[in-house]
């Protein structure tokens, strides 16, 4: 019988789980073993008697975990010494979120790194970016209304009309679209902007309007993402993007570029021309921030504007993010399992793209 193991993640900062209850208990009824690490969900607010109840077996150490299952679910990177794992040992299959850089941890194994999930309709289910990514849009509108000292929507008051906060949203990928969503739905007016024009009606879909430049827009590459523009673009871009950071309560950016540096969107003369209480949450932290002010993972108060850039945003919602990340992987399990065996088939789009070690074999 094809096992699965869930393995505790090595990162204390990331509260998220790689299977929740709720798919193992998919996994099992497909006549599936799964063993859970122990406590490897309390984070997430799922304890071992969650995953007992529906007929996992909780084992102790990443070992044991290891030695037993045939497939390994974990979110981050491993932080697993593999020279240690039994020579003997084969077949063992690792999935999840790798960023391993095309450097294989140990040949012998297989691992297939969900972060490589191509942008094609049957995959969507799949997609760990995007799960992820509309969690990160959604908090960071929560965290701009928590750090703003303004109301988000227009309230008519005993006292008065308070007129409605102005938010500027920056990319309009799965993050930015969540990000404007929720701050419509939190009642405040919302400008979107992104590189790629097409953006326009998806943007207005879901409530905001979309800020039209007057200059040569660049649009999505294959996959569906902002082309990198060139440094003239770029200095074009911020000159006319300038007066409505100037003008906004709030600006969240989302612009990422996969595999490089993010561009400077907001830069420290936008800062210093905000308005005293302004704020500013830069979602591409990670990969070096949209905002010219500020480090990863701090929240910075510069010329009376506070700059958030916040690390593993997911933890906000650590059960929600830890779900929709397990539904990703019951269905990319889907893919490769038939008739409780595993076949990695060479020439799918999505296994092709995620298998980072196509010498290991199945045995």
């Amino acid at each position: 019988m094809l096992s699965v193991g869930c393995l505790k993640e090595n990162n204390d900062n990331d509260f998220r789980v790689s299977l929740t209850p709720e798919t193992s208990k998919k996994l099992i009824e497909k006549n599936i073993k799964v063993f859970i690490q122990e406590n490897c969900g309390l984070k997430s607010g799922f304890n071992n008697e969650d995953y007992e109840n529906i007929g996992a077996k909780i084992l102790k150490s990443s070992e044991s975990i290891i030695e037993n299952s045939d497939i390994l679910i974990s979110v981050n990177p491993l932080d697993i010494e593999f020279e240690k794992i039994s020579k003997d040992t084969k077949s063992k299959i690792f999935i999840g979120n790798f960023n391993f850089k095309n450097i294989i941890p140990d040949n012998r194994f297989i691992f297939l790194a969900l972060e490589k999930i191509p942008r094609i309709a049957r995959a969507q289910s799949m997609d760990i970016l995007s799960s992820q990514a509309s969690i990160a849009g959604y908090q960071s509108s929560l965290l701009a209304a928590n750090h703003l000292k303004k109301y988000f929507p227009m309230l008519i008051t005993a006292a008065g009309t308070i007129p409605p906060a102005k938010i500027l949203v920056i990319g309009a990928g799965v993050a930015g679209l969540q990000a404007i969503a929720t701050c419509n739905r939190l009642g405040a007016k919302v400008t979107g902007f992104d590189v790629r024009e097409s953006t326009k009606e998806q943007v207005e879909s879901v409530g905001g309007r979309f800020l039209e430049l007057n200059y040569d827009y660049d649009d999505s590459d294959k996959q569906g993402y902002a082309k990198e523009q060139s440094s003239e673009k770029q200095k074009k871009q911020n000159e006319l993007l300038s007066e409505y950071i100037q003008t906004s309560d709030c600006v969240i950016t989302t612009a990422a570029i996969p595999g490089k540096k993010a561009p400077i969107i907001v830069t420290k003369k936008n800062v210093e021309s905000m308005n005293f209480g302004s704020v500013v949450i830069d979602l591409a932290g990670e990969s070096g921030g949209n905002c010219e002010i500020g480090d990863y993972g701090e929240v910075t108060k510069y010329s009376g504007v506070i700059i958030d850039k916040p690390k593993n945003i997911t933890n906000l919602v650590s059960e929600h993010s830890s779900l929709v990340f397990s539904r990703n992987v019951e269905a990319y399990l889907d893919l490769i399992i038939d008739e409780n065996k595993v076949n990695l088939d060479p020439n799918d789009e999505i296994i092709k793209s995620t298998n980072l070690n196509l010498e290991a074999k199945i045995e």
